[in-house]
């Protein structure tokens, strides 16, 4: 990132707790100094990507199985978002899998051990071709998976999110090339980008306390998303993104 800082990586004694330090850059922060929900997002993405091509399937790897890997859900909590030029230390671990998810856990800890961040998410994979979803023990084969549970982050439960009756539309967003991941569908971050986008400016500057979303249907090329927004509770939105085939997210952000 051109700061010339050798950062440290390493595992826990356990073989599944990944570590990386590294500097928060000005390219991953907003008009306030801090990180923003995109880029956070996308840091999350390629920290456990890293992890799991460490420990043996790398995103070619998967690729030449006709396996592709998707988020499901995540839930954050954000004690302070870190800032521009900060050094922080980004930890994941992957917790036991359901029959078709995979857990993973989160914590983001500036340079003095203090927890700015948790959070978990859900990951599947599915077949690249058809999108069938796997079983996650077809993992097994290349990847050993940890058989613990590990106790529950201090943020909202990674769940269904209900979507309010009374929503109103805030905008329309069209997928384009530069949305696109690896997998040829939109990037689970653009959709914090989108939903950030559209927020009423009284939003703006308030600190985000939770962000949680579920994501139902990819959005690709050339859809348009429509956006619809409701207060669900005294500083909580509840965001929704919808294609002409259904819903593709579902957030809530608490403020």
């Amino acid at each position: 990132m051109g700061y010339n800082e050798n950062f440290a990586r390493w595992y826990d004694d356990d073989g599944f707790t990944f570590h990386v330090e590294t500097r928060v850059p000005f390219t991953q922060c907003g008009p306030d100094g801090k990180m923003t929900l995109f880029d956070f997002l996308r840091l999350t993405t390629d920290l456990s990507t890293e992890d799991i091509r460490l420990r043996g399937t790398s995103m070619g790897f998967l690729a030449k199985q006709n396996i592709a890997r998707v988020v499901a859900r995540s839930s954050f909590r954000f004690h302070r978002m870190p800032v521009i030029d900060e050094k922080i230390e980004v930890i994941t671990v992957e917790d036991k899998a359901d029959s078709f998810q995979f857990n993973r856990q989160y914590q983001v800890l500036d340079s003095d051990k203090n927890r700015l961040i948790s959070g978990t998410s859900k990951w599947m994979i599915t077949a690249f071709d058809t999108r069938k979803i796997l079983p996650s023990n077809t993992i097994e084969t290349f990847r050993k998976l940890n058989p613990n549970s590990l106790p529950k982050p201090d943020c909202l439960p990674c769940g269904k999110i209900l979507e309010p009756e009374n929503m109103e539309k805030i905008g329309e967003q069209t997928i384009r090339r530069s949305n696109l991941d690896g997998n040829n569908h939109t990037d689970n971050a653009f959709y914090a980008a989108f939903i950030t986008s559209f927020l009423p400016d009284e939003y703006a500057t308030k600190p985000l306390i939770d962000f949680r979303i579920n994501y139902s249907k990819e959005a690709l090329y050339g859809e348009t998303l429509e956006l619809f927004m409701a207060k669900s509770a005294e500083n909580r939105l509840v965001v929704t993104g919808k294609k002409q085939d259904g819903i593709s997210f579902v957030s809530e952000l608490t403020f």
